[in-house]
């Protein structure tokens, strides 16, 4: 790992445990083991370090090999979605399960959801990249069943996409709260009560046959 790594790290680790705000370049150089001075050669100021981890979390989601695979394209021609809807938010799930089963990870994630009152750029990626885009995607996703008849003609997919994504989002923000260090058995839990509660309300919106 080098020094730009190392100072990452560190600052993510104090970010999420203390707060952005309450961290000073000074206590981060001094975890790294450099003068603070140092830092500059690798990060101009403290927000710099910020919009790196923001823009690490954000390349996962746009690059990450499973959630970016054929098997999770939201299109009519997506034989799993139109088939087996249950089977795609599986799939999803588990990349998402690969993602947070990474310490660096599961620390971004609390650190914006801990930290989004107290910080524009944090409350910012956390409106964008965790509510907005996903609700977009959610919302495609009924789209497309609600089109080719796997859903009652009744519902509205924005407010089935917010009925969908609110209870992990929920499920999050209390392991947050409680956790400073989220045990993997809960977040094993997590998973489970999630992907029972989408396979719930699949079950209740699904057109009988």
């Amino acid at each position: 790992m080098n020094t730009k790594e190392k100072i990452f790290d560190v600052a993510l680790d104090l970010f999420s445990k203390k707060g952005y705000d309450s961290v000073s370049l000074r206590e981060i150089a001094e975890e790294v083991g450099i003068k603070k001075s140092s830092i500059y050669s690798h990060y101009p100021s403290k927000e710099a370090i910020l919009i790196d981890i923001f823009q690490y979390l954000s390349g996962l989601f746009e690059y990450d090999e499973l959630l970016n695979s054929k098997e999770l394209v939201l299109s009519s021609d997506n034989e799993i979605l139109l088939e087996n809807p249950e089977m795609f938010y599986h799939m999803g799930s588990e990349a998402i399960r690969k993602m947070f089963t990474q310490e660096r990870n599961l620390k971004i994630w609390k650190l914006i959801f801990i930290q989004m009152h107290y910080n524009e750029h944090i409350r910012l990626f956390f409106k964008e990249e965790i509510l907005k885009k996903p609700l977009m995607f959610w919302k495609k996703f009924f789209t497309i069943l609600k089109e080719n008849g796997i859903i009652r003609q009744d519902l509205d997919p924005e407010l089935l996409a917010k009925e969908y994504y609110s209870f992990p989002i929920y499920m999050i923000m209390e392991m947050c709260a409680e956790y400073e260090d989220i045990p993997q058995n809960l977040l094993d839990d997590f998973f489970k009560q999630t992907e029972d509660h989408a396979n719930f309300l699949l079950d209740c919106i699904k057109v009988k046959k």
